[in-house]
């Protein structure tokens, strides 16, 4: 699977369980690409220009990370970790993923922007979501 796109959907992950999901974190939040795994397949994706670049099949490396960057555990900052993927959805510079609990991630990036801004983030708890 891969995807190049300014305007898309990934229904083919929705139902998909995720069991790990690291961003590279340097000096900006998000400066690195994204790693999710999802029914056992890792995921890269990142944001560039206003576009949603995707692609399956490539784990996080430590070659990833510049010196200073680090990778942060996004699965257990939004308390998603074997909980179903709901959507992917790239809409007018801004990338949605949310999963079954109400946890969300949302990530902008317009053409002219220098990379992707945290729009978003939203935990699930025990009891719902936090927000």
């Amino acid at each position: 699977m891969r995807r190049q796109h300014e305007d898309t959907v990934l229904p083919e992950l929705y139902g998909h369980r995720c069991s790990e999901f690291v961003a590279v974190q340097g000096e900006a939040r998000f400066d690195g690409p994204l790693y999710i795994r999802l029914n056992g397949v890792w995921h890269r994706f990142y944001l560039d220009a206003g576009l949603l670049f995707w692609e399956e099949g490539f784990a996080p490396e430590p070659d990833d990370l510049l010196p200073g960057d680090a990778y942060i555990d996004l699965a257990q900052a939004l308390n998603i970790r074997d909980r179903v993927l709901e959507q992917v959805r790239m809409h007018d510079s801004v990338l949605t993923v949310c999963f079954e609990t109400g946890a969300l991630l949302e990530l902008r990036c317009r053409p002219d922007e220098e990379g992707p801004t945290l729009v978003r983030l939203i935990a699930a708890t025990a009891a719902g979501v936090e927000r």
